[in-house]
């Protein structure tokens, strides 16, 4: 019987012909160290030629890096991409309009709606009322005038034709403008914000809009192509499922067809839990742009649970056992990949509760799945449990003050809150917080650090000193400001400049608002129970929507600094929010689920009344993998993939959905909660 190609193999083969590629694998089967492989067989085949390699988050390029050393480019797709266009400001000062402009309005009709009567009138009239908001949006943005309320659909109905043109005429003077201050703006100062938002004024754009701007970039001008294949001639791509659809395109479809530059990707279209990633290279696999390397080990999970896994794709990758080398030299056989999947259900005798429900409801519903989830845990608690929602999973780790201080501003609560606990050096704070009083003393990384710092340990008095600081501030008692106060103090850490620099912006931003009378106004009526736009217009007529907009901002703008550097959130939140990061706790959102593999997991198949998932069996089907959405569906299979030995999923139905359920999974069993 002939020997069969491995994956590392067919990759030298395209590497050899010039052909781009992409290595699928499942989850656990060793992508990353088959990039690693990767990475240093160029190495030594080709030491002259350049190596790009690129990844979606900083962490995954430090880990890359601690796997390979430093001598390779490795840097996230943001880094790589800032870095190749920064200095074509010209360039992109013809493309920067772009991310400004208003798209007109689009009318549908019968033909392209398949809608008739008051139906097509209404979506129209939706339609109208999304592109006058974006409109009346931009226009206070760009000129600082406001406009009236767009039309309710009664007075829109009889002006529809009209309203529609005068609209699109609007937008169309709107773009010219934004386009002539563009013009009249020196390219030389356009430049990438650091940021999630595009600010007009200075002509500066976030992360999202990189993208976007690099990718308009190459397919204009075909010089940055060629440009990139002579800086590189291998870029190898890691987890490519949550790289952005329009990069895949241009390393694919925008580089010179006579290029000598190979594209390697590495990932699992299984695995794309972000709405903005390519998902899925189908298309470029059928067209020949990539050659498709199946990798079928699973070198993590035991039989059990990858025979679950499977049932659960919907392409035809089939992982088996891979056995490892284990510590003592002797290779894993079958026998040490045995494990248990458990599937358990429990009944809710009414209608589920949903985002709109009473708080009784919701409370009532969440203490049943909690009972479920306790059962299923067992005495001994060794499961790691893994949720939807960093929401669900705050009040019972212990910051859920934190988490609502940054729900309250914010809508990519997860983000935010890393970035500006970083930025104050609140999580630097707590790393160095739970070397010192978590189970694992890590006193040499403590002193590591106060080196850094500029504190001297070096007599018993300086020791017995910033003991004393360290037992104060790990109490978890005092105040994020007061322990940063004391910490800044002691030396422990030493003020940074992202830290000043934000204290600055917080106390220029509150100064302002105080000096601002028309803001100070507004609040007050706000506060006495005018906290609508409707309420307050009948009290100040004259307050537009985007003036109202624009003051609810600085008011939680406001509000969240003066908690954030109050006395009502204590630090130790901060101490157990990193614990959390660091998966040192029981709690894992299913989002922060690809890394490592967790001996016992516990998966909680519950949307939260996140309205966004849907983990409903509502339909008679019978394969898993066509029963939830695709979204839903793939966050449930990175969820379960992550078991080592022994997996747990719990459910809890109606009974309506009870007969769907055993459907389409029979292995589920029934337990009853008093």
């Amino acid at each position: 019987m002939d020997r069969q190609i491995t994956p590392q193999e067919r990759i030298q083969e395209c590497i050899a012909d010039k052909k781009s590629f992409v290595l699928q694998g499942g989850a656990g089967c060793g992508k990353t160290e088959t990039l690693k492989e990767t990475l240093n067989i160029l190495a030594k085949s080709y030491p002259k030629k350049r190596i790009a390699c690129i990844t979606h988050t900083n962490l995954a390029a430090n880990e890359i890096i601690d796997r390979v050393g430093e001598g390779y480019n490795i840097s996230t797709i943001h880094s790589f991409l800032g870095k190749l266009i920064k200095n074509y400001t010209k360039a992109i000062h013809d493309v920067i309009h772009e991310l400004f402009i208003v798209s007109s309005l689009r009318v549908e009709t019968e033909d392209s709606s398949g809608l008739v009567g008051n139906e097509l009138k209404k979506l129209n009239h939706e339609n109208y009322k999304k592109a006058y908001k974006k409109y009346a949006k931009r226009k206070y943005i760009v000129k600082g005038e406001t406009s009236p309320k767009e039309l309710v659909k009664r007075d829109y109905d009889k002006v529809a034709d009209e309203s529609n043109q005068d609209l699109n005429q609007k937008i169309a003077e709107l773009n010219t403008e934004i386009r002539q201050i563009i013009d009249s703006k020196d390219h030389k100062y356009i430049k990438y914000n650091d940021s999630r938002f595009d600010r007009f004024n200075d002509l500066s754009f976030g992360h999202d809009s990189l993208l976007k701007i690099a990718t308009l970039l190459f397919k204009r001008y075909p010089k940055l192509g060629r440009i990139l294949c002579d800086k590189y001639d291998f870029i190898l791509i890691d987890e490519y499922q949550d790289t952005h659809e329009d990069v895949v395109e241009v390393f694919l479809k925008h580089l010179p067809k006579n290029r000598n530059t190979t594209v390697g990707l590495f990932g699992d279209a299984m695995q794309s839990i972000y709405s903005d990633g390519v998902g899925d290279v189908r298309t470029y696999i059928t067209s020949g742009d990539l050659v498709e390397i199946p990798k079928e080990d699973n070198f993590r999970c035991s039989e059990q649970v990858i025979d679950f896994i499977n049932a659960l794709r919907d392409d035809a990758l089939k992982q088996e056992p891979a056995f490892k080398t284990k510590e003592d030299g002797t290779k894993e056989t079958l026998k040490d990949r045995q494990g248990e999947v458990r599937l358990l259900y429990a009944i809710w005798n009414s209608n589920k509760p949903h985002s709109r429900s009473s708080p009784e409801e919701k409370q009532a519903y969440l203490d049943f799945v909690d009972k479920l989830i306790d059962l299923a845990d067992g005495e001994d608690s060794h499961h790691k449990k893994l949720m939807l929602t960093n929401k669900s999973i705050a009040s019972k780790v212990g910051f859920a003050s934190l988490y609502q201080l940054f729900a309250d501003r914010y809508t990519e609560v997860k983000d935010e809150i890393e970035k500006v606990l970083t930025s104050i050096q609140a999580l630097d704070l707590a790393e160095l917080c739970d070397a010192y009083s978590g189970s694992e003393k890590r006193y040499n990384f403590i002193l590591s650090e106060l080196k850094k710092s500029g504190f001297v340990l070096s007599n018993l008095k300086a020791k017995e000193k910033i003991v004393a600081a360290f037992d104060r501030i790990t109490m978890g008692k005092l105040s994020i400001a007061k322990t940063l106060e004391v910490a800044f103090e002691e030396n422990i850490i030493a003020e940074s400049d992202s830290y000043l620099a934000y204290v600055e912006r917080k106390d220029s931003f509150l100064a302002g608002l105080k000096s601002d009378m028309g803001y100070q106004e507004l609040k007050a009526l706000f506060n006495s129970g005018s906290n609508t736009l409707v309420k307050m217009t009948k009290e100040s007529p004259e307050l537009t929507e985007e003036a109202f907009n624009e003051f609810i901002s600085n008011l939680k703008r406001e509000r969240f600094y003066e908690e954030l550097f109050s006395e009502s959130i204590p630090f130790g939140e901060i101490v157990r929010y990193c614990k959390y990061l660091n998966e040192k706790c029981d709690y894992v959102t299913m989002h922060k689920t690809k890394g490592s593999g967790i001996e016992n997991v516990l998966v909680v198949l519950d949307e939260y009344f996140w309205n966004q998932y849907k983990f409903q069996f509502s339909q008679d089907r019978t394969k898993p993998s066509n029963v939830f959405s695709a979204s839903s569906m793939k966050l449930f299979y990175v969820a379960c993939s992550r078991t080592i030995k022994n997996l747990t999923v719990v459910k809890v139905v109606t009974n309506d959905e009870e007969k769907y359920l055993l459907e389409t999974f029979p292995g589920f069993e029934k337990v009853v909660i008093d």
